[in-house]
């Protein structure tokens, strides 16, 4: 389990490390090395619980693995000079962006949603309590903190951006860092190891398109509101579809 999320990092390193030549800039390394050190840990820190098989009885998904990654996100920004509105953790969001988000956030529920009633649902054999407050809770939580929000951050500053992004400015920097920081989460699913080293496009593209949506969101609103509640409501959206079919 450690050796797929350490070649994640390396190949994560060299895309970063590409993107740095090519800024030149004001750009700082450190930074780099900051979003590179803190992704690393937060996928480390996210499987401890299941290597080291410390979970509540009768609870059979990851909660710790994802409450402990919450708590890195959180104990890396008080430790930082960032501070929370740095990363989207307010609940102001910027003029004029509300109805935006409101439409893509339905567009990532009907998204999601359709894709997973196309593909037949995951057949599952009942769904049950525990996976409805998880999906909706855990995930959206952890995954948005830290991609959307500490990542994205780190990965902006490390390429010449601002601390605090501003309104609708969408310079190429900004949009280096949203792709990279969306293949550093797609490429958690798309490069497989069973059997042998390999790469899904498939797998690896959905995840990646939404956090490109989860991304823009966050930079558009100023606020990781939008992008855990779309996450949320799409995870329900997909909850239902499988309710329904199981």
């Amino acid at each position: 389990m450690v050796l797929p999320r350490l070649l994640d990092t390396i190949t994560l390193f060299l895309v970063v490390t590409i993107a740095l030549l090519w800024v030149k800039k004001d750009r700082r390394p450190i930074y780099a090395f900051l979003f590179l050190a803190v992704y690393l840990i937060a996928r480390l820190v996210n499987v401890l619980p299941v290597l080291l098989n410390f979970h509540i009885e009768g609870l059979i998904f990851n909660w710790f693995g994802h409450i402990f990654q919450i708590a890195w996100v959180l104990i890396f920004l008080w430790l930082s000079p960032l501070k929370a509105k740095d990363i989207g953790l307010t609940f102001k969001q910027r003029p004029d962006t509300i109805r935006p988000a409101v439409l893509m956030t339905i567009g990532l529920i009907v998204f999601k949603v359709g894709l997973t009633a196309l593909s037949g649902g995951r057949q599952l054999d009942e769904l049950m309590t525990e996976q409805w407050l998880f999906e909706l809770t855990m995930p959206p939580l952890a995954q948005e903190f830290l991609h959307s929000g500490l990542l994205l951050s780190l990965l902006i500053i490390a390429l010449g951006g601002s601390k605090v992004d501003q309104k609708d400015d969408w310079t190429s920097v900004i949009v280096i860092a949203l792709v990279i920081n969306a293949f550093s989460h797609g490429i958690k699913f798309g490069l497989q190891y069973d059997p042998g080293l390999q790469f899904n496009f498939m797998v690896f593209f959905t995840p990646f398109l939404g956090k490109l949506a989860y991304g823009w969101l966050r930079l558009s609103t100023g606020s990781l509101l939008f992008p855990v509640l779309a996450f949320s409501l799409s995870n329900l959206g997909v909850l239902l579809v499988d309710f329904f079919m199981v």
